[in-house]
């Protein structure tokens, strides 16, 4: 099992690396007896972490240092940056559903977690392609018709906007000011 440890988190919640390590595979339901961990059961009661029940039974009481998972993060962090609505010539719009966990989320949700794969430079890429795509349709006043979120999802349409010249540029998006558009006829 692989534990990150916030040195800055320990200090502020005035815990141990040994007993940040107990509460973190308490909360997974992992403990493993065969590590040494040097942890007062007491003192994490009396501050509110863990209750011990009959028969040593240790619950756990705060849940402020379980962590999601690493594609919950990604996905949160997608539908964070994800307009749920626009304007699109004076009606609006709905491109996703506003709760993470809603039903209608989730077919875009399993298909973007085939997509990652928990790869996180793929979901940095994901996620930079579309800051590029919102910052380009707003200048050109278009972001009503920005696609579903299903859809931007099903037909990697980020792939539009991450381009080699987001990659030349060391992954920072670069948008020209949209112009007039004109033709010789």
């Amino acid at each position: 099992m692989i534990i990150e440890i916030d040195t800055e988190q320990l200090k502020s919640l005035g815990l141990s690396p040994n007993e940040f390590v107990y509460i973190s595979m308490l909360s997974r339901s992992a403990l493993d007896t065969d590590l040494k961990l040097d942890v007062n059961l007491i003192e994490l009661q009396t501050n509110g972490w863990i209750k011990i029940g009959e028969d040593d039974e240790v619950i756990l009481r705060n849940r402020s240092l379980v962590k999601e998972d690493d594609f919950d993060r990604m996905w949160s962090s997608l539908l964070s940056r994800f307009p749920i609505k626009v304007m699109c010539n004076g009606a609006v719009r709905i491109l996703r559903a506003g709760d993470s966990n809603a039903k209608s989320n989730q077919k875009s949700k399993e298909r973007y977690k085939k997509y990652v794969s928990g790869n996180v430079e793929k979901h940095n890429r994901v996620i930079k392609a579309l800051e590029t795509e919102l910052d380009f349709r707003k200048r050109g006043n278009n972001l009503g018709w920005m696609q579903m979120l299903e859809t931007w999802i099903n037909n990697h349409s980020w792939e539009k906007y991450y381009t080699e010249e987001i990659k030349d540029n060391g992954g920072e998006p670069t948008v020209q000011e949209p112009g007039r558009i004109t033709r010789l006829l």
